[in-house]
């Protein structure tokens, strides 16, 4: 039976990979570290702790000023932390990504299609995709394709996985959303 990692402990490593969200490339870089200290044995603590922490911390009011944006920072550096876990994450990624509604959804959603592109369960993840998109709410499409749209634009592999929905009127009327509000 794998350990569990301490809330505690997950909770600063979501806070440090967090407060570097305005840079890409930083955030990306933490969110691996993060990981890579934490181990999968963190997954399950991790996915505890999507909805605490409402407000950043004073030294990061200022880049954290709107409502929800720091708890938005700590969701994405969770879910950026699941990505870099790959395979091992996949039961909670589909967990959230199937389960109720939540802003979590499309996160979920997102890592799924990156992980896919890169030939993890690829097909079957598709599948299961294709199979929620009809029940998901309109903002968790908005939520996992408005990134995943960016992304796609340098990102071959990722944009066959989009296009293995094109077929779909859920996909369909959330792209064209997208586009008008450009």
């Amino acid at each position: 039976m794998p350990t569990t990692i301490d809330a505690q402990l997950c909770g600063e490593k979501i806070r440090w990979v967090a407060s570097s969200m305005h840079d890409s490339v930083e955030f990306c870089t933490r969110a691996r570290a993060a990981a890579d200290d934490l181990g999968p044995d963190a997954i399950m603590t991790l996915a505890t702790l999507f909805h605490s922490e409402h407000n950043p911390p004073d030294d990061l009011a200022d880049q954290f000023p709107g409502l929800g944006d720091w708890i938005a920072a700590r969701q994405f550096a969770i879910f950026e932390m699941f990505y870099c876990f790959r395979d091992a994450a996949l039961p909670v990624l589909r967990h959230v990504a199937c389960g109720e509604y939540d802003w979590t959804q499309g996160n979920a959603i997102e890592v799924l299609c990156r992980l896919a592109s890169e030939g993890v369960e690829r097909d079957q993840i598709i599948a299961e995709v294709r199979r929620e998109l009809p029940n998901l709410r309109y903002k968790a499409l908005i939520y996992a394709f408005r990134p995943l749209l960016k992304q796609a634009e340098n990102d071959l592999a990722l944009a066959a996985v989009l296009l293995e929905f094109q077929d779909m009127d859920e996909y369909q009327q959330t792209i064209e959303e997208l586009k008008d509000s450009q």
